[in-house]
């Protein structure tokens, strides 16, 4: 595993080299030259997921060496540690920013058109773990609870329960275990109805406070990780209305940005906790006032990796366990150069699968949900 100064480093040349391969000709079926998406928050969802994978980079690679999957091993790359806070915490609070502004005109609608944009992907990502899972377990086959257990394995995500598989005690691990997020969506779409309501009464801005202050003074003297991720959401809705009465010049908006991220990935702790807060809130919000980090979010290889974002953050974690399986159940013995050059392969080689899992699953279960809209 390479050292801090050195990961760093070849985080960029990653981040160079997926702008290099992916601004080509070759992805312009990723292109939606009629979408009125906000370009700068596609390549945000790039970045976001791009950094979850490298978090759980060192995860795998120490996990599927001996060592247990905990925060402890990051001693020596405590860049990748925050990685993971950073892209969980701005996803939620992008939820928020999205759907804040929620009024259907069918409920049903609404959440059939979230069904099929989380499931295909979360099935595809959970038939990749039993298969791996009954592979390596051929030999040790647990059969009991296999129904039970392979049910909760194809949820969607709104359970949160990843049970073991076959007898594989970890096997929520062969994507990373990054499922867990997908309970707290689900409970934010689900909360959506009853905030549209008090929307209705009070105005967004007053609805967004209210449920910030019940976070960081009602819940997080009893749940840190429960408040932070409630007011991830409601700092998404708070960017939603901010620009409608502040106004930034985009100059200082990015130089802000700059330095935010700098203090991110130097104070914070990696946890999620309450106290940092305040500093994704107004990288987030500054975001929303049109920074986008003096055009690096507008980059069109990142805008199009952004689309084949949720490909990604379901689908990293079951390559860096492929790399590391292989290598173990084979005994190749590889330098840190030679790993970090398979490493380099894999995570490029993903993103080209990513593209194509968004193009031939992703969208058409989208254009599916889009057709439904009278029902």
């Amino acid at each position: 595993m390479l050292e801090s100064y050195q990961m760093f480093g070849w985080i960029l040349g990653l981040l160079l080299l997926c702008w290099a391969v992916f601004s080509s000709q070759l992805f312009v079926f990723m292109d939606n030259p009629r979408s009125r998406r906000i370009e700068r928050l596609d390549g945000l969802r790039f970045l976001l997921a791009f950094s979850v994978a490298m978090h759980h980079y060192v995860y795998s690679y120490y996990y599927l060496h001996g060592q247990s999957w905990t925060p402890a091993v990051f001693a020596h790359n405590p860049l990748n540690l925050r990685m993971g806070v950073f892209g969980v915490t701005l996803f939620f609070m992008l939820s928020g920013y999205l759907f804040a502004q929620s009024s259907p005109a069918s409920w049903l609608h609404f959440y059939l058109k979230r069904f099929l944009r989380i499931a295909p992907i979360f099935y595809l990502s959970s038939c990749c773990c039993v298969l791996l899972a009954l592979y390596l377990q051929q030999h040790t086959l647990v059969s009991r609870d296999m129904l039970l257990n392979l049910y909760y394995w194809f949820d969607a995500g709104i359970t949160g329960v990843k049970p073991p598989l076959f007898g594989m005690r970890d096997a929520r691990l062969i994507n990373a275990g990054v499922a867990w997020t997908l309970y707290w969506e689900w409970a934010f779409y689900f909360s959506l109805p009853l905030l549209c309501f008090v929307r209705q009464k009070t105005g967004q801005l007053p609805l967004a406070i209210s449920v910030l202050f019940i976070a960081v003074y009602c819940v997080a003297p009893f749940n840190q990780q429960k408040a932070y991720f409630i007011a991830c959401f409601a700092v998404g809705a708070l960017a939603r209305v901010v620009p409608e009465s502040i106004q930034i010049p985009k100059k200082l908006c990015d130089s802000a940005i700059m330095l935010l991220l700098v203090l991110i990935f130097s104070i914070t702790t990696g946890r999620y906790h309450i106290n940092f807060l305040p500093l994704f809130a107004l990288l987030f919000i500054l975001i929303a006032l049109g920074g986008d980090i003096f055009g690096l979010l507008r980059l069109k290889a990142f805008v199009r990796l952004g689309d084949a974002s949720y490909s990604i953050y379901l689908l990293h974690g079951i390559g860096w366990f492929c790399l590391n399986q292989v290598i173990q159940l084979t005994a190749i013995n590889l330098n840190k150069g030679e790993y970090t050059l398979l490493a380099t392969v894999i995570l490029i080689g993903l993103m080209l699968v990513c593209t194509l899992t968004y193009r031939f699953i992703e969208q058409p279960f989208m254009q599916l949900g889009r057709s439904k809209r009278h029902i």
